[in-house]
């Protein structure tokens, strides 16, 4: 039967001081903040009251809800990662300008190690970016996990010069960027005039997309207490417990649908798209398609390029998630279309690279690190 392997980022049988601090507090060490369950939890919230006193007297006071901050899933001889954060997490809450390097883990390292991202640079991450198009009767919504890219000391006129607007654009995206990067802490409070105002922004040359593949769960429960709430509990009490499921399917289905598209748009871009991805799920793709990652092949242009991570044992009977190596192959399609029904992946039209930069700077930057 499933069960619970991590919770709040330590293995469930990890009885330790810090392991007991973190559950208690509800705290994601990977985040370094309170977790959310990776952002796609909300509908599983729970809410401590009275009325669960065990429940009640595990957390700490302060603590009134709580998002079930289950990691990763062990179903038969495999585990599974099962939240996002727990494979890639730069994720600003307070929406404070970011201390360098913050929560930055080793293996989020050896990820952005395999770009060609600069060392001895600040770079900026930014989370949950929404690039809308609006095409005839139809608005679409590209959502990218993160967009990763360096970061350069400018004014935002220089910013917008690379754009080659015409002189009634520049002004009038001028005054947009500065209006909602005002809103989003990019520059001091109580300054009107910011245009010529040097600040850190991102260098759009080479702008990476990186998507967070991670394993959902099914086959919940509610009466038998396999549901993720009931599982959560007994967990976090240390009683017996059986998790949801693994759902496989939907989530490779969900890749295969966005793997062509925002690879193609990070190449009109000039950039490129990664997709972090675990080993099991990996195997899973390949069990069941005809996918052989050892024989596809490469060319330069539309590549689709995996980083493919993986629990890894220690010396000490431990376990934890490290790069397990990168695969980089041809997606068989012309990104411009070629008159077959292989278009249907592909995006419609790709919005001008000004409108990703727009994306960005209407949020704030949620981490920053240097290599």
């Amino acid at each position: 039967m499933p069960t619970i392997f991590e919770l709040f980022g330590f293995p469930l049988h990890d009885r330790s001081e810090i392991a007991d601090k973190m559950r208690r507090s509800a705290f994601c060490p990977f985040m370094e903040d309170r977790c959310d369950g990776g952002g796609n939890r909300n509908q599983t919230k729970i809410h401590i009251n009275d009325k669960d006193l065990a429940l009640a007297q595990f957390f700490n006071k302060e603590i009134n809800t709580v998002v079930p901050g289950i990691c990763s899933i062990t179903a038969g001889e495999d585990t599974w990662v099962v939240c996002p954060r727990r494979l890639f997490a730069a994720k600003n809450i307070n929406n404070a300008i970011p201390v360098v390097n913050r929560a930055f883990q080793t293996y989020e390292r050896d990820i952005l190690l395999q770009t060609k991202l600069p060392k001895d640079k600040d770079i900026g991450i930014w989370s949950e970016v929404y690039v809308k198009q609006q095409i005839e009767d139809a608005e679409i919504n590209y959502h990218f996990d993160y967009i990763v890219a360096p970061l350069g000391y400018l004014t935002l006129r220089n910013f917008l010069q690379q754009f080659h607007l015409t002189k009634e654009q520049f002004n009038e995206e001028l005054l947009n960027f500065a209006q909602n990067m005002k809103k989003r802490g990019y520059y001091p409070k109580g300054i009107k005039d910011v245009a010529d105002l040097i600040i850190r922004l991102p260098e759009m040359e080479k702008p990476y997309i990186f998507e967070i593949m991670t394993a959902s769960t099914s086959g919940s429960d509610t009466a038998n207490e396999t549901d993720i709430r009931s599982a959560f509990r007994n967990a976090i009490l240390y009683k017996d417990h059986e998790s949801p499921g693994i759902n496989k399917r939907q989530v490779w289905g969900r890749m295969i649908t966005q793997l062509f598209a925002k690879t193609a748009l990070a190449y009109s871009w000039g950039g490129q798209t990664l997709w972090i991805i675990q080993d099991e799920l990996l195997r899973n793709i390949e069990l069941t398609t005809l996918l052989k990652t050892t024989k596809i092949a490469k060319r330069d242009g539309s590549d689709i390029n995996l980083i493919v991570m993986h629990y890894q044992n220690q010396e000490n009977s431990s376990r934890v998630i490290s790069l397990k190596g990168t695969l980089t192959g041809d997606s068989g399609l012309e990104f411009t279309g070629d008159n077959t029904f292989t278009d249907i992946l592909l995006p419609k039209m790709t919005p001008l690279k000004i409108e990703l930069a727009r994306a960005m700077l209407r949020r704030s930057v949620d981490a920053i690190v240097n290599l």
